[in-house]
């Protein structure tokens, strides 16, 4: 009779234990991403206190250390490829992409990833890898066909051996039924090229002025066609911040830039 007490009592406590260590998945992300655990981690007994060892901070689950050298290897995973930036802005008709990484082994190839809803992303262009590098390297794609609207990228770097991570996502607003211009400045050749997106042709003028509001270039009834346009001027004025202003019937543009 005894022992059958004394099996239920430790049956109760074999329950308790598995119910106490059951993951805690909010605390678990915090470890596994590297957060400011300190900032938010209490003792067990609930207080608040000031994290100076491991001993006071919850891993994962809180319990031994078999967690936190679990833990500790994820944060010590080597990617293929460190990634020092991810950018992405509108040009005129196009969406240029831009990327650096700081360090690369056994990088593989780098896939551009595009998405209309922030969730569901798609593949739309591969670009090759320097493989094993140090030092800063620089990558672009020009996303020629972006759809209307926002359009959200994502950076999927794949290592030789399968091995791959993924960026964070940027977001890119693209207006098909808006007038974009960018003004290219040659100053060694005393130049500017003007690249232009209409959604319909159209005549209009463009200009370029100083911060004083003095007029440098001015050119009238300049015909734009649907779709890209591009024109180069000669400009010859000192190194200065230029503002260059497109101007029709129904819209304006305006584009800073530095000569």
């Amino acid at each position: 009779m005894k022992s059958k007490i004394y099996l239920v009592i430790l049956m109760v406590l074999a329950i308790n234990a598995v119910k106490a260590q059951k993951v805690d998945s909010l605390k678990l992300l915090m470890d596994v991403n590297g957060g400011n655990v300190g900032a938010t981690t209490q003792s067990d007994d609930a207080v608040p206190v000031t994290i100076s060892t491991y001993d006071k901070v919850s891993w994962g689950d809180g319990y031994g250390l078999a967690n936190r050298a679990f833990i500790q290897s994820l944060r010590n995973e080597v990617l293929p490829i460190t990634l020092f930036k991810f950018n992405a802005k509108k040009e005129a008709d196009a969406i240029h992409i831009t990327w650096s990484t700081s360090m690369e082994k056994n990088a593989l190839h780098f896939e551009v990833l595009r998405s209309t809803d922030g969730k569901t992303f798609k593949g739309i262009a591969t670009v090759g890898a320097n493989g094993n590098s140090s030092s800063l390297q620089n990558y672009a794609y020009r996303d020629r066909k972006p759809e209307n609207g926002t359009n959200y990228y994502q950076l999927k770097s794949v290592d030789r051996d399968g091995t791959f991570s993924t960026s964070i996502v940027v977001a890119v607003k693209f207006d098909l039924n808006k007038t974009d211009m960018i003004v290219a400045a040659n100053s060694a050749h005393q130049t500017i090229k003007v690249s232009v997106y209409s959604p319909v042709a159209t005549s209009a003028t463009f200009s370029v002025a100083d911060v004083n509001g003095r007029v440098l270039l001015k050119t009238k009834n300049l015909s734009i066609q649907k779709g890209n346009n591009v024109f180069e001027y000669p400009l010859n004025v000192p190194a200065q911040l230029l503002i260059a202003v497109l101007s029709s019937a129904t819209e304006k543009s305006a584009f800073k830039f530095y000569y």
